[in-house]
Order: structure tokens, then C-alpha cells, then sequence
């Protein structure tokens, strides 16, 4: 019986952990939406910076808008 509850405490210390780090995570996603939002409403240039700075497992700027303007670009040329 004691060791299912050290392990069943032992697991929601874990769970508490875990949601604490996607709470964070999520909050800090959700600030850069914003933040991408309201800087494509003001104009800049590169709205998409302030998602691209949270999404680490993301590929590079440079690659992720070459490759778009370059489909875009050569889909508009040939028409």
C-alpha cells in the first residue's frame, strides 16, 4: 500500500511538472500569435519573426521564405 502512494505521488509531481512547463509553453506561443498579429496590423516587415523565435524545431527563416517565394515566383512567371 505505502509504495503505491509514493508512486502515485511520485507521478503527480511529475504531471504537476510536466503542465507547468506546457503552461508555459503554450503562454509563450500564444504572446507570440499575438505579437505576429498585431505586427503584420502595424506593417513590419517580418511579422512571422516573433513565431518563428518560438518554434525552435521550426527551419530557418531564410530556408521556410526561400523556398515559399521561390514557389510563388516561379508560379507567377510561367502564367
Amino acid at each position: 500500500m505505502t509504495t503505491n502512494l509514493t508512486t502515485l505521488r511520485a507521478e503527480i509531481t511529475r504531471l504537476r511538472q510536466t503542465m507547468t512547463v506546457l503552461r508555459a509553453r503554450y503562454a509563450n506561443l500564444l504572446a507570440a500569435v499575438r505579437a505576429a498579429v498585431a505586427a503584420h496590423e502595424d506593417g513590419e516587415a517580418d511579422p512571422m519573426a516573433y513565431l518563428y523565435d518560438e518554434l525552435p524545431d521550426h527551419p530557418p527563416r531564410s530556408a521556410a521564405n526561400a523556398d515559399h517565394h521561390d514557389d510563388v515566383g516561379t508560379t507567377g512567371s510561367s502564367k
